[in-house]
């Protein structure tokens, strides 16, 4: 199985861009890994927030495959100690789907499609 890590927007803070190169380098020794980096929606000024939010959903979606099992990282999701959460991982990667997607929304949190 293959982890993906979905995230909307990238960082412009140079120590954060460090720390994520940093763990995605030692997580690909481990299983294979990929980070996707969806683009920040243009002229966000001229949008409202749900048209934000579906707009990124689209783009969210567009990264998505037949089967593929997808855990969205939100603030209204379930909390897990670092086994708990190693148990739902191991768990999850016994479903028989090729990839694992964990995935982070923006600034606003994710559309109704998403969800």
């Amino acid at each position: 199985m293959k982890i993906h890590l979905i995230v909307v927007g990238k960082t412009n803070q140079s120590f954060v861009q460090q720390g994520l190169n940093e763990f995605c380098s030692r997580l690909s020794h481990y299983l294979p890994f990929e980070l996707k980096i969806i683009p920040d929606v243009k002229n966000v000024k001229n949008l409202s927030v749900e048209q934000q939010k579906v707009k990124e959903g689209e783009m969210i979606l567009q990264s998505f495959q037949s089967g593929d099992n997808i855990v969205l990282l939100d603030e209204r999701g379930k909390e897990f100690t670092s086994v708990k959460f190693a148990e739902y991982i191991e768990k999850k990667t016994h479903t028989g789907a090729k990839r694992l997607l964990f995935v982070v929304g923006g600034a606003y949190g994710f559309s109704s499609a998403i969800y």
